[in-house]
C-alpha cells in the first residue's frame, strides 16, 4: 500500500433548531407513519463536482472518484434513475467557474415546484480573508492558492450558492447539498478559514437538506484503505444510500437512518476523528433500496480485504514539525528514518516503535502522534501484506518460516500499538495467528512431513482455526487449513476447506487457478485436471493452464492427453515457443532424450529474441543429458547458456555438479561460488535424481524404490543447493576433507537457510558419519528426523551413513519415526 492517507480539513457546522427531529409526526396517539417520499412529483437534477487534480492548489487523491461514484449511484434505480441529461458532472480540469456557473444558472431557471436538485461537491474549500465571517469558497480547478480578491477566479462563493440555490427550496423544490470540501494545511485561510466556511455553508438558508463530512475542527479522511481509494465520508455515504443504512428493513432510507449510519461508520473507521453531520427534516425518505444492488454490495464487502494505509497531513505535517523543540525534532526524524529503513521493532536500541513511544511520552497531545501511529501500524503490516499478496492473486509466495515469524512479531506489536478498540483489531489478530501458524508450517511439503511434525502441525491448525473465526473469508487461511488437514489425513475437512476457498473467489480466475495449483502440489492430479479443463473452457487463451494440465495428465499416467495439452499451446494459441517448451518438458518427464531435445530446439528457434526462453531451453537440454550421465553433451549446453549470460546461476550450478561428479572438486566449488553470486536471494531450483547432485553412492536393494527416488522432485533455494554441493566437494576430496574449520563454516552457511534445516541436519549427519563421529552423527540424524526428514530410502541406502546404519541407536530411530516402513523391512528380511 504505497498510496498516502490525506488529512483533509472539511467544511463542518453546528446543527441548530429542528435538525434533530425524529422520523414521523407526533399526534395525540403517537407517531403517524409518513407516506413514501422517495419519489419526486417532478424532475430530478444534479450538479456534481469532484476535483483531485488542481492547477495551483495542492492536489487531493480521490475526490474525483467520489464524485463519479455519486453520479453512478444516481443513475441506478436505488438513486432514482435520474436521466443522464439531467446530470451535470464536472471532474478535475472540467470543474471551472464558467462550466459550473452555467449549470447552476440553468438549473435555477429550469427547476419547478415538485422537482429535486442534488448538489455534490468534493474538493478544497477556503476563505477570501478573515473579515468575511459569513462567507467561504469552494475552490475549482484553476483556483489560486490564496489572494482571491475580486472573486473573478475559479472559486464558488458560499453566498452565491445561497443566492442562486436556496430560494429554490422556498418554491417547493427539494434541495440537497452534499459537501466534502477539504482543506489542506498549505491553503491561506487555515483552521479559521475552515470554521468560517463551514459556518457559512451550514447557516440556515431555508428548507434545504445538508450533509457534510465532519464536525468543526475535524479532518476528513481519504485513503487507498477504503474502497480501493476513496474518501471515507463519501464511501460510507454511498454504501448507506445503497441500503446498508436501512436499519428497519422497510426498503426505504430516511435521512435519520442515513445520518445514524454514516456517523457510526465514519467515526468507527476514522477512530472517532471524523463525524459527519446532517441537517433538514430527518424523517424524509430519499432512497429506495434495490435488493439486487444491496445484495451485490454485501457480497463485495464480505469478500473485502481490509488493509491499513499510510497517513499524510498534506502541509500540516511541516507546521507541526517546525513547532517542536530540538529534542522533539530529533525523535521525530529518527522515527521517520527508521520507518523508511524498515527498522520497525528491531534492532532493540534503535527502531521506529521505540521512537514512537519516546515521542508520545514527551508530546502526547501533539497532532503528529496520530500520523506517526498510523504510519507505524501500516509499516508493521507491510511484511504480512507482501507475503500474502501473491496468494490472493493465485501466485506463488516465495517466503520462509523465518519471514513468517518476523511478520507475526510485527503484527503482535501492531496489535499492542492500536489496542483492542481499533476497528481492524479482529482482522489484525487473525493475521497475527495466521503468521504464527505459518512460522511453523510455511511451505511444508508432503515429502518433508512425517509423524514427528504432528505436534507442530496440530499447533498450526489450532492457530489457523482461531484465525478463520476472526477473518472467516481470508482465502490464504482457508487454503492453509486445507493443506494441513490433508497432511493429517483428514480428507473430508481438507476437501471442505478447498471448496470454501473456491466459493470465496468464484469469479476470480486467479483463485481458481491457485486452487488447481494447490491440487497439483497435494498430488490430487485428477481434481487438478478437472478444474484446469473448466478453466481452459472459460479462459482458452491462457497458456499456463495448458502447461499445468499437461503436468497433471503426466502424473495420472495419461501421456496422450498430457501431450495433447502441450500441443494446444502450439496449435490453438499459436504460441510456438512456449508450446514446444511444454512438449519438451513432457518428454523430459518421460526421459525421452531425443524428443525432449528436439522440441527444446524448436522452442529456441521460435524465440530468437527471448533470452530467458533461450537460456531455459539450453539448460533443460543440458539437464536431460546430465540425468542420463552424458556429461559432455550436458556441459556443451550449459556453456551455451553462459555464452549468452555468464551469470546464469542454474547453468553454473549444473556445471558444478558435472565437475564434482568427475571429481574435479576445486573447479566444482568455483562454479558453485559463481552461481551463489549470480543468483537472487529467493531464487529456487527444482532437482530430481538427488543422489547425482550430492555425489552420493546409493546402496540399491530395491530398484523400484530407487527409480521412484530418482523421479522425486525437490525444491531448494539455489544458493542453499550450491552450499550443499560445496560441502560434499569438501567431504569427497581428500585434500579438503581435513579442513574441519572450513567445513563447519559451510554448514553454518547452510543453517542460514532455515527453511532447509531438515536437510542441513541430514547432511551434517553424513559429514559426522564420514568422520567416524558416532555420537554427533546420531544426534544430527535424530534432529533431522524430528524436524520432519521423511525420506526412508535415503536413510537406508545412503552409503555416507554406513558408519552408523548398523548401530542399534540408528535402528531405534528408524523404528520410532518410520514404524510402518521398518516393519515392512523386517518382513522382507
Amino acid at each position: 500500500m504505497s498510496q498516502r492517507l490525506l488529512y483533509l480539513l472539511s467544511f463542518c457546522f453546528l446543527l441548530i433548531g429542528k435538525s434533530y427531529a425524529q422520523p414521523g409526526i407526533k399526534n395525540e396517539r403517537g407517531v403517524t407513519p409518513q407516506k413514501d417520499t422517495t419519489a419526486t412529483k417532478g424532475n430530478t437534477y444534479a450538479i456534481i463536482i469532484g476535483i483531485s487534480n488542481y492547477k495551483v492548489v495542492p492536489d487531493l487523491q480521490y475526490a474525483h472518484k467520489d464524485a463519479q461514484a455519486f453520479e453512478d449511484f444516481l443513475l441506478t434505480d436505488a438513486g432514482g434513475k435520474i436521466p443522464k441529461a439531467n446530470i451535470e458532472t464536472f471532474l478535475n480540469e472540467n470543474a471551472t467557474r464558467n462550466n459550473v456557473g452555467d449549470a447552476i444558472s440553468v438549473i435555477a431557471r429550469k427547476a419547478k415546484t415538485g422537482d429535486r436538485v442534488w448538489f455534490f461537491f468534493a474538493g478544497h474549500g477556503d476563505m477570501e480573508d478573515l473579515t468575511q465571517i459569513e462567507n467561504g469558497l469552494l475552490l475549482l480547478h484553476n483556483s489560486p492558492n490564496g489572494n482571491y480578491f475580486g472573486m473573478n477566479d475559479d472559486v464558488l462563493e458560499i453566498l452565491d450558492l445561497k443566492r442562486y440555490l436556496s430560494p429554490l427550496s422556498q418554491k417547493g423544490i427539494e434541495m440537497i447539498f452534499i459537501v466534502d470540501a477539504c482543506h489542506s494545511g498549505n491553503l491561506t485561510g487555515g483552521v479559521e478559514g475552515s470554521k468560517q466556511t463551514g459556518s457559512a455553508l451550514m447557516s440556515s438558508w431555508g428548507k434545504e437538506y445538508k450533509i457534510l463530512s465532519c464536525q468543526p475542527d475535524q479532518l476528513s479522511l481519504e485513503s487507498a484503505e477504503w474502497g480501493g481509494g476513496r474518501g471515507l465520508f463519501s464511501l460510507e455515504l454511498e454504501e448507506g444510500m445503497k441500503g446498508l443504512a436501512d436499519t428497519d428493513g422497510n426498503g426505504k432510507i430516511t435521512m435519520f437512518e442515513l445520518q445514524t449510519y454514516i456517523q457510526a461508520n465514519v467515526a468507527k473507521y476514522s477512530e472517532f476523528k471524523q463525524i459527519p453531520m446532517v441537517s433538514g427534516d430527518l424523517s424524509k425518505s430519499f432512497f429506495k433500496v434495490d435488493p439486487t444492488i444491496l445484495a451485490a454490495l454485501k457480497k463485495q464487502k464480505a469478500a473485502n480485504y481490509p488493509m491499513l494505509a499510510p497517513a499524510n497531513t498534506k502541509g500540516n505535517e511541516e507546521k507541526y514539525i517546525d513547532s517542536l523543540d530540538p529534542a522533539g525534532k530529533k525523535i521525530y526524524y529518527s522515527f521517520s528514518k527508521n520507518l523508511e529503513e524498515k527498522k520497525l521493532i528491531w534492532p532493540k536500541d534503535t527502531n521506529a516503535l521505540r521512537d514512537y513511544k519516546a515521542f508520545v511520552k514527551k508530546y502526547k497531545n501533539n497532532p503528529l502522534v496520530t500520523t506517526m501511529r498510523r504510519n507505524l501500524a501500516t509499516g508493521l503490516n507491510e511484511r504480512f501484506n507482501t507475503i500474502v499478496a501473491p496468494i490472493l492473486k493465485g501466485e506463488t509466495s516465495y517466503s520462509s518460516r523465518d519471514e513468517c515469524y518476523v511478520a507475526a512479531a510485527e503484527l503482535d506489536s501492531c496489535l499492542r500499538l492500536l489496542g483492542e478498540q481499533h476497528y481492524m483489531y479482529a482482522n489484525l489478530r487473525g493475521r497475527y495467528l495466521y503468521m504464527k501458524a505459518m512460522s511453523l508450517t510455511w511451505a511444508l511439503t508432503e515429502t518433508e512431513y512425517n509423524i514427528s511434525l504432528k505436534p507442530a502441525v496440530d499447533k498450526s491448525i489450532k492457530w489457523l482455526e482461531e484465525s478463520e473465526k476472526l477473518e472467516p473469508n481470508a482465502a490464504y487461511t482457508v487454503a492453509g487449513l486445507g493443506s494441513l488437514y490433508f497432511y493429517q489425513y483428514e480428507y473430508e475437512k481438507a476437501f471442505t476447506k478447498f471448496q470454501k476457498y473456491l466459493d470465496l473467489r468464484p469469479n476470480d480466475f486467479y483463485s481458481k487457478f491457485s486452487l488447481s495449483r494447490i491440487y497439483l502440489k497435494l498430488k490430487q492430479f485428477d481434481k487438478a485436471a478437472s478444474l484446469l479443463e473448466k478453466l481452459i473452457a472459460e479462459n482458452p487463451g491462457f497458456s499456463s493452464l495448458y502447461f499445468n494440465l499437461s503436468e497433471a495428465y503426466d502424473h495420472t499416467d495419461n501421456p496422450v492427453q498430457a501431450l495433447a495439452a502441450a500441443r494446444k499451446i502450439v496449435d490453438s494459441l499459436k504460441d510456438k515457443a512456449n508450446g514446444y517448451f511444454a512438449i519438451g518438458v513432457h518428454y523430459s518427464r518421460l526421459n525421452n532424450i531425443d524428443s525432449a531435445v528436439h522440441y527444446y530446439r524448436l522452442s529456441k528457434k521460435e524465440s530468437t529474441d527471448q533470452l530467458e526462453t533461450q537460456l531455459f531451453c539450453d539448460n533443460n537440454i543440458g539437464s536431460i543429458y546430465m540425468m542420463n550421465k552424458n556429461f559432455d553433451s550436458a556441459s556443451y549446453y550449459f556453456n551455451l547458456c553462459l555464452k549468452k549470460d555468464s551469470t546464469f546461476p542454474t547453468a553454473l550450478y549444473n556445471l558444478s555438479i558435472i565437475e564434482g561428479t568427475n571429481k574435479n572438486y576445486i573447479k566444482s566449488i568455483d562454479y558453485s561460488i559463481d552461481a551463489i553470486n549470480g543468483s537472487q536471494p529467493l531464487e529456487e531450483i527444482f532437482l530430481t535424481h538427488l543422489d547425482l547432485f550430492l555425489f552420493k553412492k546409493m546402496l540399491i536393494a530395491d530398484t523400484v524404490q530407487y527409480e521412484e527416488f530418482k523421479k522425486k522432485v525437490y525444491v531448494f533455494n539455489t544458493q542453499y543447493a550450491c552450499y550443499t554441493g560445496i560441502l560434499y566437494c569438501y567431504l569427497r576430496d581428500y585434500r579438503l576433507s581435513g579442513m574441519s574449520d572450513k567445513i563447519e563454516l559451510i554448514v553454518s552457511k547452510m543453517f542460514d537457510f532455515k527453511q532447509h534445516d531438515v536437510f542441513t541436519w541430514y547432511h551434517y549427519a553424513c559429514y559426522k558419519a564420514l568422520k567416524k563421529d558416532k555420537k554427533a552423527a546420531l544426534s544430527a540424524i535424530e534432529k533431522s528426523m524430528k524436524l520432519g526428514f521423511g525420506n526412508y530410502f535415503m536413510l537406508t541406502s545412503d552409503s555416507d551413513l554406513d558408519f552408523i546404519r548398523s548401530t542399534q541407536e540408528f535402528k531405534t530411530l528408524l523404528q520410532k519415526y518410520f514404524p510402518e516402513e521398518s516393519k515392512k523391512n523386517v518382513k522382507k528380511k
